[in-house]
């Protein structure tokens, strides 16, 4: 009889050194019992495949064998394994006689020279041909749909010696079909089994998920036990995080790129749709296929699409599930199957929409908690921001003030209308222009860092602007011994936006220049137009900004080593605010420098039309 107690080196044990498989399964000992008890044989033995072997899961007898390890009864047997390639030998050796082969022991090269379980008599030699020999063998190999060995049937010792005539035959070709239904249908209740314990696992691992992982983090952990559970051969998850921004995940081997596959080109709209009418969507390569054999001019370039996507992803069936909480949908999952694999069906549709909603959970529970430490990753950096600008604050005033106070002390010894007296006036006035200024950046940079401050737009032509602003600097830019030129076009340059924080951004720009500049140098104010766009530069030949302080001049309070020419170093805000202007308008800045030879800054705005 084809069975081995060893199991095979590879077989699971337990414990106590019994294989971990060692499980009787009732109805399939019910059809072996069957087979001794009513056709009358000493032995039935039910194997069901497991991977490259063979396991026993149902055997009766009490028929005394030997094998390699000593004496064993059929009975002892449940749970052993042995090499598929037995059975398939012993099914070439055969005789055809229906469901079931006989292998006569004339041609049974296997038994004992394999030490396989063979019953413990010395009768080899027969007084009649038909009369059963210990090395005669009976089996009925069990396909399933697709051709494949899953299992068989093996008997031995009719209780009458004899081997079975017709009417025999009959009987145990009609339990042999039974074995098979009933074989199908275990090897079906074990697949559902593992199917439900992976869903289990996966929809536990979901559940339990810790949402500081990110959602790329909980789908890396649970890709495997989804595809486990869905028996799927792969999954592509899109969907959303805390600030709108697209998040992609792809399992392992899956070649799919959102911005190539045209297929779920308005996937976001059919996702909302699936979710709020709580239904799944499958796409199977056969349907696409023959929209593309029957199909218009339309629906052909469509399954073109469909064919080449499935191609891309290697896929022959797609699931594609919404993922969603309550009335919100936040994008989709979707469940590949390879070639050859079955296709999607509804009920196995319907059991992924749990998945879907489990997701749903996970997505919004994970951006909320990205929130949460963005929001606390801000408020770290604002209190820096705050303990820096007290520090900077306190160390830009401390001076002019000490010198404040120090020239009002000495007025008190000079005399009124003197020479030195008024000289004391003229660097009182000074220091005071200087604390002025500083406490009008530090008002507008505190205003521009107020989330609800907004500004007030309204069309604002900026040749008239830039005209009044060089005018205001004219008197300044001489006195410093400064040329500054105007180059603005003779029509309107209207943008959207706040003239005043256009002006004070602006103003900024040429009073660096001033200061940045030499006594003879030469400062620039024009307008470049694009179709959307229009560039109010500042450009000056002073001593420039090293490379290693380009981006960081930006920066809050940031002060760079260049030498201030024309005046004194400001709090260190000036270009932070027309930064900050010009994401206040959609707009940007861009600065090019170099050390010796000048810097240009521009202001770029968003055109936009008067009414």
């Amino acid at each position: 009889m084809t069975t081995t107690p060893s199991g095979g080196p590879d077989a699971p044990r337990g414990a106590s050194g019994e294989s971990a498989y060692a499980t009787r399964d009732p109805g399939l000992q019910l059809i072996a019992e069957g087979v001794t008890e009513l056709v009358g044989f000493g032995a039935a033995v039910i194997n069901i495949r497991r991977g490259d072997e063979f396991e026993i899961v149902a055997a009766t007898g009490d028929e005394i064998g030997r094998t390699v390890e000593g004496e064993m009864t059929v009975s002892d047997m449940i749970g052993t394994r042995f090499p598929i390639s037995v059975v398939t030998d012993l099914l070439d050796m055969s005789v055809d006689w229906g469901d079931i082969k006989f292998v006569p022991h004339e041609k049974n090269t296997i038994g004992e020279a394999e030490g396989y379980w063979v019953p413990d008599t010395d009768e080899d030699v027969l007084r009649d041909p038909q009369d059963w020999h210990r090395l005669d063998e009976l089996l009925a190999p069990f396909y399933d749909e697709d051709g494949e060995l899953v299992g068989v049937l093996s008997i031995d010792r009719p209780v009458n010696g004899r081997r079975p005539g017709r009417r025999q035959q009959r009987i145990l070709n009609r339990f042999a079909r039974q074995a098979r239904r009933a074989v199908l249908l275990t090897l079906h209740r074990e697949y559902l089994e593992e199917r439900a314990n992976n869903l289990l696992e996966a929809q536990s691992f979901l559940r339990e998920a810790n949402s500081q992982l990110g959602l790329t983090g909980v789908l890396e952990a649970a890709q495997e036990a989804m595809s486990r559970g869905l028996d799927a051969d792969g999954l592509y998850v899109q969907t959303e995080d805390g600030d709108g921004v697209a998040v992609a995940y792809a399992s392992p081997g899956v070649n799919w790129n959102p911005n190539e596959h045209a297929l779920m080109a308005g996937q976001s709209y059919r996702d909302s749709n699936l979710w709020r009418d709580g239904q799944h969507a499958i796409v199977d390569r056969d349907i696409i296929e023959k929209l593309f054999r029957h199909g218009d001019a339309e629906k052909k370039k469509f399954a073109t699409i469909g064919i080449e996507f499935l191609n891309a992803v290697g896929a022959d069936s797609l699931l594609v599930v919404p993922i969603g909480v309550e009335t919100t949908s936040l994008g989709h999952l979707v469940l590949l199957r390879g070639a050859g694999r079955p296709s999607w069906t509804d009920a196995e549709g319907r059991l992924a929409m749990e998945f879907g909603r489990d997701f749903g959970r996970i997505v919004l529970t994970s951006n909320a908690y990205t929130q949460e430490r963005d929001l606390a990753a801000r408020l770290a950096t604002a209190d820096k921001v705050h303990s820096r600008l007290i520090e900077s604050v306190a160390q830009e005033l401390h001076n002019p003030l000490t010198a404040l106070t120090t020239g009002i002390d000495a007025m008190r010894h000079e005399d009124r209308g003197s020479a030195t007296w008024f000289q004391q006036v003229g660097n009182l006035i000074s220091r005071s222009d200087q604390l002025v200024a500083m406490v009008d950046d530090l008002l507008l940079f505190s205003r521009f860092s107020d989330p609800s401050s907004r500004p007030t737009l309204a069309y604002v032509d900026l040749s008239t602007l830039l005209a009044e602003i060089h005018e205001q600097r004219t008197y300044e830019a001489e006195k410093r011994g400064i040329e500054v030129s105007l180059d603005v076009p003779a029509h309107e340059v209207a943008v959207l936006g706040d003239r005043g924080e256009i002006k004070a951004a602006i103003l900024r720009l040429v009073d660096n220049a001033l200061v940045y500049t030499h006594r003879g140098g030469r400062v620039r104010l024009y307008i470049v137009e694009s179709a959307n766009e229009a560039a109010v530069s500042v450009t000056d030949d002073g001593v420039g900004i090293p490379a290693a302080e380009q981006l960081r001049v930006f920066t809050e309070f940031y002060r760079g080593t260049s030498q201030a020419i024309g005046g004194r170093k400001g709090v260190g805000l000036g270009l932070s605010i027309v930064d900050r202007v010009a994401r206040r308008h959609d707009g940007r800045v861009t600065l090019r420098s170099e050390p010796g030879t000048g810097t240009r800054v521009s202001l770029v705005l968003p055109l936009g039309q008067p009414l």
